[in-house]
């Protein structure tokens, strides 16, 4: 029969014979509940259909146990993470609220909705979150933690995958492996991030004696780099005048960049090499198989959130190497003379 009314931790208590105050724990802290007693009121609680009421329970503890996420909604890269946010909040007994926004000039609106919700901390996970936004969110009073966002020093803790050194160590993979001409493909240069990696990049491939223009194509989405692809072609003087390698600013960007090139008849890799950046789930497929940094992204949540619970300094600024990742989208370029 179905209940009418919501069943209470009182009738829950009373099945189970032990205070209302041991429900709570058994749900709330288990840990300070003894196990035959948890068992007991699992067991009531399951006979009877009984609910925990989260908002009570928040309201009387000050805490939520949620945590609130500001995403761009069209991110391959992002999407990637939420996943993994998620599965470890999870396990820390919290829940993720997402506020998402489809264009950097949303930002601001989508930082004033966090403040109509209750939250425990929030994390601010796009580099297209301005120093005003930023500010605006750590004044909420809860911890705020700037996920891959190189700017965010002096304004909240952060914690960033190592772009400079990544982007660095790709280009060596190239100089190791015969490239002797590369150029930059960057999404948005306003981004932090896109200006370490150029940085990056082209600082070690000038120790080389190679010089890394850089092209930018607007975004760090798949459209931007299928939509470059044929001013690339023109930059360069077609085909036979691209670089040996393109570095690529992100892997979504960079697949773009690949598709483009294939559709204009460019053979990827025997006419040029790619790299990409973030080491996302596509990039191992066979279509691609990108030579890319891959970021450390349990990592990078696991620091994150600890910063958010408190287990970790609330004003540190962490950085996290990455590893590069070879793939078939990246050869060796022939020598001249070679047969």
């Amino acid at each position: 029969m179905v209940q009418s009314t919501r069943i209470t931790s009182v009738e829950v208590a009373k099945v189970a014979g032990v205070s209302q105050a041991t429900v709570a724990r058994s749900f709330a802290a288990p840990h300070k509940v003894s196990d035959k007693s948890r068992q007991k009121v699992l067991e009531a609680a399951q006979s009877l259909g009984y609910v925990p009421n989260a908002i009570a329970r928040s309201l009387k503890s000050q805490t939520t146990n949620i945590i609130g996420a500001v995403v761009p909604a069209r991110s391959e890269y992002w999407q990637h993470l939420v996943a993994e946010i998620s599965q470890q909040l999870a396990e820390r007994g919290s829940q993720l609220l997402l506020f998402t926004f489809a264009k950097p000039s949303e930002v601001s609106s989508v930082v004033e909705a966090v403040r109509q919700y209750r939250v425990d901390g929030v994390l601010l996970a796009s580099a297209f979150i301005d120093h005003e936004a930023m500010v605006d969110v750590t004044s909420l009073g809860v911890p705020a933690v700037a996920f891959n966002h190189p700017e965010a020093v002096d304004i909240s803790a952060s914690v960033s995958v190592d772009n400079e050194a990544g982007s660095a160590e790709l280009a060596a993979h190239l100089v190791e492996t015969g490239h002797r001409s590369v150029a930059f493909v960057g999404g948005n240069p306003e981004t932090g991030s896109d200006r370490l990696r150029y940085r990056g990049a082209a600082k070690e491939l000038r120790s080389h004696g190679i010089v890394c223009p850089y092209i930018g194509a607007g975004s760090f989405d798949y459209d931007a780099g299928y939509g470059i692809a044929e001013a690339l072609l023109q930059h360069f003087g077609g085909v036979e005048g691209l670089p040996d390698a393109l570095m690529v600013a992100g892997d979504e960007l960079a697949f773009g960049v690949v598709d483009g090139l294939r559709a204009l008849g460019t053979s990827v890799p025997d006419d040029v090499s790619i790299t990409g950046f973030d080491g996302l789930p596509q990039a191992t497929w066979a279509g691609y198989d990108l030579t890319t940094l891959v970021q450390p992204a349990e990592e990078l949540i696991r620091e994150a959130l600890g910063v958010l619970a408190g287990t970790s300094d609330e004003r540190s600024h962490l950085t996290v190497k990455g590893f590069v990742r070879v793939g078939r989208s990246s050869r060796r370029p022939a020598v001249q003379g070679e047969s």
